[in-house]
């Protein structure tokens, strides 16, 4: 293992980040708001520096094919070391929400916000984000845009070539080289998922403003429903400003995040082959159907536009707040928020949750066992979508279930330890470590992570980092040796 490359990879990260500081410095520049400018101008100029630094000391002229340990490490730290970057402009900002006047956002209250763009959650420590300053809501929207293609790249870097957690049932038909080192990996899926991604961001804000949504909510909306990251520029529900063919929009956008990006990329080569051979399309589609119905029946005011959109946004954990909170938690417990958001969107996806493919499997799996109690010999074999599921996949499926709930019971402890209240604990360990930071919106909890010690924030971050890697962090830390079998 080479430490040198993955502080080359971590330089090139931070290179990419610091490019995109560009777009908030050019806005701030076009509304001649010139605090920010010298903000976001600073900004670039260190982690430009500080990300340039990193690549010329980890160059390398040694071709080594890449390791196993290389990849989890640089996953790991490049969501350790990039939010320390991104934290830069909202660092020293007076933050309103807060009930001691004139306090500033500190050190960990940034990062945390900067962790929360970058991991798609949404969660954010502004109690209204219609006082913050445009080019700094645009900079959230960037953050959440760039988290989505960078766990897309590291899915397909990383994910896809060792099968993790039941990948290996989807048809993928992705190539990869044993023998290339990691930084050509990385770029490789980086470009692999880079062309349809630029693609539906860029449709999506071109039909936003067709349909008459202003220029900083079709960025702010098209950045964060394809990302399924929820971060908003307000606290009005969409359902109130936009209209019917925007929240249409809106809606395929998260469904668009929220689909296995090897499906995007068979859908713009129009090979529709794949979408029949993939079971979990069908199994998502099914699901957001039926959600959808349910919500219009339980919520008697509700189109059924808004309630399809609503299940969408909670499938995808884009969690958007799509109606008034007010009615929503007249109708619906904080409870109903938990199974879409668990299920989640499908693998290979910038959606958090569980992922469609393995809440089936395992849904699946338990109805067999309970089934055949009375007959504690048999043997049947386990096929999803035409594929046999291995023992191996079953127990890697169930390894992750065992994580999940062994994280989400010591998030809710942790919770339960600084909020002192049992509702908003389950609900902050549901937002945080399936990466749907929006619920807490949904649920009316507008300033629940202002005033929160910087400890919280601290271990905040590492929840939704925990989540966004879909606990690959404990097999780094916990499990070394797995790190070390080969390639």
């Amino acid at each position: 293992m080479s430490w040198g490359i993955i502080i080359f990879c971590l330089g090139w990260g931070g290179v990419l980040l610091s490019t995109t500081m560009l777009l908030p410095l050019s806005w701030a520049l076009f509304q001649a708001d010139y605090t920010y400018v010298s903000r976001f101008l600073i900004s670039f100029m260190i982690s430009s520096f500080v990300s340039v630094a990193f690549v010329l000391v980890g160059k390398s002229k040694d071709i080594k094919p890449v390791e196993k340990s290389e990849l989890f490490l640089t996953a790991v730290f490049l969501y350790l070391f990039l939010p320390i970057l991104a934290a830069m402009p909202f660092y020293a900002l007076e933050n309103n929400g807060t009930q001691t006047f004139g306090a500033t956002i500190g050190l960990w209250e940034a990062y945390f916000e900067s962790v929360s763009g970058l991991t798609t959650t949404g969660a954010t420590i502004f109690a209204d984000p219609a006082e913050l300053s445009e080019p700094l809501l645009i900079w959230r929207s960037v953050l959440g845009w760039l988290g989505g293609i960078l766990i897309l790249s590291l899915g397909v870097a990383l994910m896809a070539p060792n099968g993790f957690f039941g990948i290996s049932l989807k048809p993928l038909n992705i190539r990869q080289n044993a023998s290339e080192p990691l930084p050509h990996r990385l770029r490789r899926s980086f470009k692999y998922v880079a062309k349809p991604y630029f693609g539906l961001t860029f449709i999506g804000m071109v039909f936003l403003l067709l349909t008459g949504t202003e220029l900083a909510e079709a960025v702010s909306l098209t950045f964060n429903a394809i990302s399924t990251t929820g971060f908003s520029l307000s606290l009005n529900p969409l359902d109130s400003f936009l209209t019917s063919q925007a929240l249409v929009v809106v809606t395929l956008l998260m469904f668009a995040g929220s689909v296995s990006y090897p499906l995007l990329i068979a859908a713009q080569n129009l090979t529709f082959e794949t979408f029949k051979e993939d079971r979990e399309i069908q199994d998502f589609v099914v699901t957001i159907i039926c959600l959808g119905v349910a919500l219009a029946l339980i919520l008697p005011s509700h189109s059924l536009l808004s309630s399809l959109t609503m299940a969408v946004s909670m499938l995808s954990t884009t969690a958007f707040m799509i109606s008034d909170p007010k009615i929503i938690t007249t109708y619906l417990p904080a409870a109903i928020f938990f199974l879409p958001v668990l299920i989640g969107g499908m693998t290979l996806s910038t959606a958090g949750g569980l992922k469609v493919l393995r809440f089936y499997l395992l849904i699946k799996r338990v109805t067999y066992e309970v089934v055949n109690l009375p007959y504690p010999n048999s043997v049947e074999s386990m096929h999803y979508g035409g594929k046999f599921v291995t023992k191996e996949t079953m127990a890697s499926i169930w390894g992750l279930f065992l994580m999940y709930f062994i994280g989400f019971v010591g998030s809710f402890l942790i919770m339960s330890f600084l909020t002192n209240d049992f509702e908003t604990a389950w609900l902050l360990a549901l937002a945080l470590l399936n990466n749907a930071g929006g619920v807490l919106h949904m649920a009316a909890h507008y300033d629940l992570l202002v005033n929160m010690p910087p400890i919280s924030h601290i271990l905040m971050s590492f929840i939704m980092i925990l989540g966004r890697l879909e606990f690959l962090i404990v097999l780094v830390f916990l499990l070394p040796k797995l790190l070390i079998r080969g390639n």
